[in-house]
């Protein structure tokens, strides 16, 4: 589109922003430099969240504040992509793993009695977990769950949706790297249960499992809308008749309600893969499933598979995240803080559709997703829909918009509003009622200021 009015414009705003980020933040600046120098290759440890022209360097937080090298206090909408739903240290987490420092943090490696409550509140609270497992992080979750079923099946291949994301190892199709664990992937579209069952039963003698999020997937887009009942049922069934585990990674969706993703469409995966936020801001993971699927992680089992790891349980992680549990996310602070999301993804769109603009919040609860398009991202959709296709813009102007929000957002109004690769809002729980309406008018404030561009790319996705 070299004659896209909407794209020159985009494209000019974004090299203002860029340039008054940086002229903003040298201290930020520096300090990537300095990570650089130190050795750390490419200056970042965190390369798939990484963007140009450098990274803010964060000093100190609390609660939902975050204050840069720079001295800007900034209110943050990102979470830590969901890994900060309860802000930063909170004071339960904090009480908890002081006490479980000062009492031998590593406990000569062994258990600890922390690690039992915790696994009996999950077990209680997800349905698909009769036995669970401990880990560090959601990818080394998924990486388990993924070789539970290949070992228990016997079986090679694994089928993923293309475009996911199942941690820094584990992608689908177009987003898969050279450091992908290489696995054998099958590959297919969300969204097509026709071609997804199809090639559910033509592979069936070689499918270990399907892992996927109860969540609409687009290859460039994380809309973490849940999916349609009937389409997660009919993925269900086909698993059930190959024989494949069907695995849920609800490392992000399982904040959606008490008992995850799957308790909202009904659907029991064979297991389920946690993490991120139920650490409190320590490192966390878990997987777990029925015993047909997880009764060889036990030592004493004729073929156990024998797994581990030195820090799985380790009793800080346990202590925070049984502090979470009894203090920070029961059930009812749970489906509190989504309503909460809900509200706020339709004030956003009833915004957007007063200033006319090509904007819409996509998502489900406390995950909101800033699509910059007027066109619907997927049609209606109710609980017969099996087969549904989502209409994301290849605009390439769409593609550069995050970016300018997020610096519009950073520079004029102190709002951490995702990254700028993509506006992805997890909300943490330590936002307020005034954090929100001032973010609405922050919103309102862009949408009139750049409302020429706006225009311009709406009449040019028409």
């Amino acid at each position: 589109m070299k004659d896209s009015l909407a794209l020159r414009a985009v494209d000019a705003t974004h090299r203002e922003l860029e340039a008054e980020y940086i002229a903003a933040n040298p201290k930020s600046a520096a300090s990537f430099v300095a990570a650089k120098d130190s050795g750390i290759a490419g200056g970042t440890n965190r390369a798939s969240v990484f963007y140009p022209p450098f990274p803010l360097t964060f000093v100190d937080a609390e609660a939902a504040t975050v204050e840069t090298a720079d001295g800007q206090r900034l209110t943050d909408l990102l979470g830590n992509f969901t890994a900060g739903l309860f802000g930063f240290s909170p004071e339960p987490v904090q009480e908890a793993v002081r006490d479980a420092m000062a009492r031998g943090h590593a406990l000569g490696g062994g258990p600890n009695l922390h690690e039992a409550e915790v696994a009996r509140r999950l077990t209680e609270r997800f349905p698909s977990m009769e036995l669970i497992r401990f880990t560090m992080t959601g990818t080394e979750a998924n990486t388990y769950a993924i070789n539970t079923a290949l070992a228990v099946t016997g079986r090679g291949k694994i089928l993923v949706y293309d475009g996911a994301y199942h941690g820094a190892w584990i992608h689908g199709g177009v987003a898969a790297g050279p450091l992908d664990t290489p696995y054998a992937k099958l590959t297919v579209p969300y969204g097509d249960a026709d071609l997804i069952v199809r090639t559910i039963e033509e592979n069936a003698e070689d499918l270990a499992a399907f892992i996927l999020e109860p969540v609409m997937v687009n290859p460039t887009t994380y809309l973490k809308r849940v999916a349609p009942v009937a389409y997660l049922q009919r993925i269900r069934e086909a698993c059930s008749a190959a024989g494949c585990a069907l695995i849920f990674d609800e490392v992000m969706t399982s904040r959606l309600s008490p008992g995850g993703a799957q308790t909202l469409v009904g659907v029991t995966p064979d297991m389920t893969t946690i993490g991120k936020y139920f650490g409190g801001g320590l490192p966390f993971g878990a997987f777990g499933g029925s015993r047909a699927w997880m009764a060889r992680h036990d030592p004493l089992h004729p073929q156990t598979i024998n797994s581990g790891g030195t820090f799985n349980q380790n009793a800080l992680s346990m202590a925070a995240a049984k502090a979470v549990l009894d203090e920070l996310w029961s059930p009812a602070q749970c489906a509190a803080h989504n309503a909460r999301g809900d509200a706020l993804r339709e004030s956003i769109n009833q915004l957007a559709r007063q200033h006319g603009a090509p904007l819409q919040a996509c998502g489900t609860g406390s995950l909101i997703t800033l699509i910059w398009q007027r066109e619907a991202v997927v049609g209606d959709i109710n609980d017969e829909t099996e087969t549904h296709l989502l209409a994301i813009s290849t605009h390439p102007a769409v593609r550069q918009l995050p970016a300018i929000f997020w610096f519009d957002m950073l520079l004029r109004h102190n709002f951490l509003a995702g990254s700028p690769r993509l506006n992805y809002l997890t909300l943490p729980t330590q936002l307020t009622d005034d954090d929100f309406q001032r973010f609405l008018s922050a919103l309102s404030d862009f949408l009139t200021r750049h409302r020429d561009m706006l225009k311009l790319l709406a009449e040019e996705m028409e």
